[in-house]
């Protein structure tokens, strides 16, 4: 869900296509995950045709925390 949500941030446009592209996870999963965060984390995702965008992201994810899991920084190895 983060890595979707900090590609919608991250892309002008953030279309479907797009956001399966940069995340490597397929069109209908991103899509259940857009809604996940919308229901689970209060994150206001708006969709104005073809492109998504955050409107807010709510209480609970914060914004920093979902571009590392994009970037893979929370992949790295623990020291």
């Amino acid at each position: 869900m983060l890595a979707v949500l900090a590609a919608i941030d991250a892309l002008a446009p953030a279309t479907l296509v797009k956001l399966a592209e940069r995340t490597g996870i397929d069109k209908k999963t991103v899509t259940n995950l857009i809604e996940q965060a919308r229901e689970q984390a209060g994150v206001i995702v708006v969709k104005s045709g073809t492109q998504y965008s955050i409107e807010e992201w709510g209480p609970i994810i914060k914004k920093t925390g979902a571009k590392m899991c994009l970037t893979g920084a929370f992949n790295a190895p623990s020291m």
